[in-house]
């Protein structure tokens, strides 16, 4: 196996509120190798958002509370805020899941992508009145080879005509169109590692799967590592190398991608893929629904999927879930996981595919 870029081990992010603690990161750890695509796959509230945005130390106001996040061997949790800045826009970038709350409403997304080029060119280094986009003060050689290079990028992410897109407006675009173009402001300064976070909610079917077809290829041709978000089986199943089931800021099950679609062996995963539209029993779709996340606080021992699961037991309430091996590179936090029925499923069931045709929403 290559050499991993990023590592999370152990990982706790807590937040404070009015009903108490929050774990909404729970102990999660993983990988994402070189020139790797990760999934983390969850319904809305396991953790998904609060683990991306705390490996960018952007979890406030949350706190990581334990655990490490090595990048590029380089500990983060303990780094500096200079550090961070340094990391966060060169070396890691982070694709939020509504660009409309990422572009700047009074400036040309050009411009947005041009500025995202022109930091990454100065190591970091601004002038104030490059900042404010005071034209007749600008360097104008390095702005307009910063413009050329945002042309380039949005060539890149698939918006057409980018000569004349380049001076549009984020509201004169439309969603697809914004998404490549947060895509392109990220790519600018050319990452090691991508964190894309729900990049194809609220896309139709044909604009998502170029956009996960754009991903691939920056693996493919750039060996750009990718950590990607998702509640949609179908995005993960096409796209991912590797994917990281989470539930309630627990890894309930992570593997290779043909082998957790295809021989789940943990009762959450398989509430999830009982989702897809393939697979439309409404009991089994119920199922799933009762095992949706909570807004838990304080400490819990044991499962947390344990009030939901058909096959709990005592142990299953009584301390910790140890993560065991089910096979290489396949682990799972289950304590009688059954083995056969999971089997069965595999068998009935086939691998979820997000080929423009359907897609599989497990929120």
């Amino acid at each position: 196996m290559s050499e991993s870029l990023l590592r999370v081990e152990n990982l706790h992010t807590r937040f404070d509120s009015d009903q108490g603690t929050v774990d909404a990161v729970n102990g999660v750890s993983f990988t994402v190798d070189r020139a790797e695509i990760v999934g983390i796959l969850g319904e809305s509230g396991s953790g998904k958002s609060a683990t991306a945005q705390s490996i960018c130390r952007l979890e406030a106001p949350g706190k990581i509370v334990d655990g490490s996040i090595t990048f590029a061997g380089r500990e983060l949790t303990t780094a500096s805020e200079a550090t961070l800045c340094r990391l966060r826009g060169n070396s890691i970038s982070m694709v939020f899941q509504d660009p409309t709350e990422t572009l700047n409403p009074v400036f040309s997304v050009g411009e947005q992508i041009a500025e995202s080029v022109r930091i990454h060119e100065s190591s970091g280094k601004q002038r104030l009145l490059d900042f404010l986009g005071v034209s007749p003060f600008r360097d104008r050689s390095a702005w307009e080879n910063a413009r050329e290079r945002a042309i380039e990028l949005m060539e890149q992410v698939g918006i057409p005509n980018p000569d004349a897109s380049v001076s549009s407006f984020p509201h004169e675009l439309s969603g697809g169109l914004r998404q490549r173009a947060v895509l392109a402001t990220a790519l600018a300064s050319e990452p090691a590692l991508l964190i894309a976070d729900e990049p194809t909610t609220a896309l139709d079917t044909t604009t998502q799967a170029d956009i996960l077809r754009r991903l691939r290829s920056l693996r493919d041709e750039q060996n750009t590592s990718i950590l990607l978000i998702s509640h949609d089986i179908g995005v993960i199943a096409q796209t991912c190398d590797r994917v990281v089931v989470l539930y309630d800021g627990q890894v309930m099950e992570a593997g290779p991608v043909e082998r957790i679609l295809t021989a789940p062996k943990h009762p959450y995963t398989r509430a999830l893929l009982s989702c897809s539209v393939r697979n439309s029993d409404a009991d089994e779709r119920g199922h799933s629904a009762m095992a949706r996340p909570q807004d838990h606080t304080g400490s819990h021992e044991g499962c947390p999927l344990a009030d939901h699961c058909q096959h709990v037991t005592d142990a299953c309430r009584s301390g910790p879930i140890q993560t065991t091996e089910a096979a290489s590179d396949h682990r799972l936090a289950c304590v009688e996981a059954p083995v056969s029925e999971a089997q069965s499923v595999s068998e009935q069931q086939e691998r979820p595919a997000a080929d423009g045709g359907q897609q599989h929403d497990t929120a």
